[in-house]
């Protein structure tokens, strides 16, 4: 991989990083009061859910049916995760039980979409519908890469990112304290950015849906864990843009931490860089993860400068 200046990569990247803003919420958690199904496929079968709103809010959520085998702690303990997060999004998966823990997520995301009612899409002409107050932001997915206080190298799939400063150079990851790398970038106090192109998207999946603690992913996915030159962690050396980063600053911000890392290095395989050494969004072919569907969306193609968009504006 070729290295080049973190500034200027910054730049580049953002193209790849916008997000857009949606409704104001009515109610505190966007739902309406009721008591809703949902069934989705579990590790050996169908799994039935039963979720119950009341004043907005998620109240209960009871695992009707299942014929689950693998560990199934994720009965017991998913719902009460997503009653505390008051969402599915962000919810980890109970370690040793992934398949079990998203068919829950999943049951209760289509539980959930019928608290809207017949009345949540707007006219195309008429005002705004209100949502709720959810994440639903199309984001980045990034794999993140740690080291464990034994030296393992881990990678694991967010969402909840960004570029949070130019000067210095530095983006943010969000985590929950119950996630395997949460741990290892406290303790080593660094982190790699590793952004999939959709060859990887498998890839980016798998390692968003199991736990380090519980299986060793490099060996899984047969990707090749690389040392970093500027900080204490890993990157993959098969992903085609990586950026090291140096944890300067933590906050903690409800059920997740923002861990503000900054850029001390960017590194690209000169396959997706352009004629002036910028990485080439339509060559790096990265994809974005979209929280409402709980899926990813490519991104397209480009379609002009900001300072040519501007000059079509009709004054």
């Amino acid at each position: 991989m070729k290295p080049f200046k973190p500034v200027r990569a910054v730049f580049s990247i953002v193209i790849c990083l916008s997000i857009v803003t949606l409704y104001h919420p009515s109610y505190p958690y966007g739902y309406k009061d009721g008591v809703y199904i949902g069934v989705a496929d579990g590790y050996s079968g169908k799994l039935t859910v039963e979720v119950t709103v009341k004043n907005g809010r998620i109240t209960s959520v009871k695992v009707l049916e299942h014929s689950e085998f693998e560990k199934i702690e994720a009965i017991e303990d998913m719902p009460d995760r997503i009653i505390e997060a008051q969402s599915t999004q962000g919810v980890d998966a109970v370690s040793g039980a992934s398949y079990t823990s998203a068919a829950i997520l999943k049951a209760v995301d289509l539980a959930l979409a019928q608290s809207f009612g017949e009345n949540t899409t707007p006219p195309s002409d008429g005002p705004k519908v209100s949502l709720g107050a959810r994440t639903w932001l199309p984001t980045p997915v990034w794999v993140i890469g740690s080291y464990d206080k034994e030296g393992k190298p881990n990678m694991m799939t967010a969402a909840w990112v960004g570029i949070c400063c130019s000067r210095p150079p530095c983006v943010t990851v969000s985590l929950r304290e119950a996630t395997y790398t949460y741990g290892n970038i406290m303790e080593r106090k660094a982190f790699t950015v590793n952004v999939p192109p959709e060859s990887y998207a498998s890839v980016a999946s798998y390692f968003g849906s199991v736990s380090g603690r519980d299986e060793d992913k490099l060996a899984g996915s047969g990707l090749t864990a690389v040392v970093a030159d500027s900080v204490d962690a890993p990157y993959l050396a098969e992903f085609p843009l990586v950026v090291e980063c140096r944890v300067i600053h933590t906050h903690r911000v409800g059920l997740h931490t923002m861990f503000i890392g900054e850029i001390k290095d960017v590194k690209a395989d000169p396959s997706i860089l352009d004629e002036e050494g910028r990485p080439d969004v339509a060559k790096l072919h990265p994809f974005i993860f979209a929280p409402m569907r709980r899926g990813f969306y490519r991104s397209g193609d480009f379609f002009g400068t900001v300072s040519e968009l501007r000059a079509t504006m009709n004054h």
